[in-house]
């Protein structure tokens, strides 16, 4: 007994403390970040660092964004993500994860731009800055992979000031599950809080861009009916 418990003790000695792991955290316009900072990860071992670039037409946000924070490892599977919210406005995104301190404070990947090709899928858009509320009269076309409907509302920081806002628009499965697993994530330090995040199936042909959608109108399981 005091021979096991000695070996033990030994292996206990011989291992790493266990300890957080530290990333690189921001969310910030252009190819990287300008005023990073570190975070400390949860306790968990299913914990990654993230980094993340996206390109596309982005309104206030320029061309390009990055982001970098903690992140569930299992988010990691899904390395492309991709959103519509008009014809004029869209997200391409690429990411990647490591697993060693600080090892996401490189310059990001950008993703490898697609053609946009619509799939004969609709999602209701609409965009609404000041508000968390965003109804829709008015449908986008999706694009490539993207067959599901998302609603988004956060608040974030743009230097001294907080702009709160809500989007509508088509989403690829693999940006759903990423708005999941941020959801899931403290990411209050790098000046974004999700208020409100839903996904439900995006609509078939019923629906054309920039018709009215009228009320009573009810989207289930990606089905249209009145």
């Amino acid at each position: 007994m005091m021979k096991t418990l000695l070996i033990s003790c030994l292996l206990l000695a011989l291992l790493p403390p266990v300890a957080s792991l530290i990333c690189e955290s921001c969310f910030d316009q252009g190819k990287d970040c300008r005023n990073a900072t570190t975070e400390e990860c949860d306790d968990s071992s299913d914990q990654s660092c993230l980094s993340a670039s996206g390109v596309g037409k982005l309104s206030l946000l320029g061309p390009r964004v990055v982001l970098k924070s903690c992140i569930d490892r299992e988010l990691c599977e899904e390395t492309f993500a991709s959103v519509s919210i008009s014809s004029a406005l869209y997200l391409q995104s690429k990411a990647t994860c490591c697993n060693t301190d600080m090892c996401n404070s490189g310059l990001p990947e950008m993703p490898e731009t697609e053609t946009r090709e619509p799939n004969g899928l609709k999602c209701p858009s609409c965009i609404n800055i000041f508000s968390d509320e965003c109804e829709s009269n008015k449908t986008v076309s999706c694009r490539n992979d993207e067959d599901y409907c998302f609603y988004l509302a956060a608040n974030m920081d743009f230097g001294e000031s907080s702009i709160l806002g809500a989007v509508r628009g088509c989403a690829t499965a693999s940006a759903c599950n990423y708005i999941d697993g941020l959801l899931d994530t403290d990411i209050g330090s790098l000046g974004f809080d999700i208020i409100q995040a839903e996904c439900t199936g995006a609509m078939g042909e019923d629906a054309t861009e920039d018709t009215t959608i009228y009320d009573g109108l009810v989207v289930e399981e990606g089905e249209v009916s009145a």
